[in-house]
């Protein structure tokens, strides 16, 4: 894109309304719930496969967006 870092950033906001890193996040999270919903791994593992780095973090950012935690979520839809 050619952009600084922030010239991009501020530029992503302007067009998406979302700040890049919560964009990214709410991608991250839609691959975790499919791999939840799979139910091949546990949480730990899934957190790590689609790129938090931390546990406590990934569970902070999807009950944000998902307004469940990660287990809850399981269980409302999987019903």
């Amino acid at each position: 894109a050619n952009l600084s870092t922030s010239a991009f950033c501020r530029y992503f906001k302007l067009r998406t309304r979302k700040t890049f890193v919560r964009f990214l996040n709410e991608i991250r999270i839609g691959a975790a719930c499919r791999h939840l919903l799979e139910g091949k791994s546990n949480v730990t593992e899934i957190a790590y496969q689609v790129g938090f780095n931390n546990l406590s973090n990934f569970n902070r950012q999807f009950k944000k967006i998902k307004g469940y935690t990660p287990t809850t979520y399981v269980r409302s839809v999987k019903g």
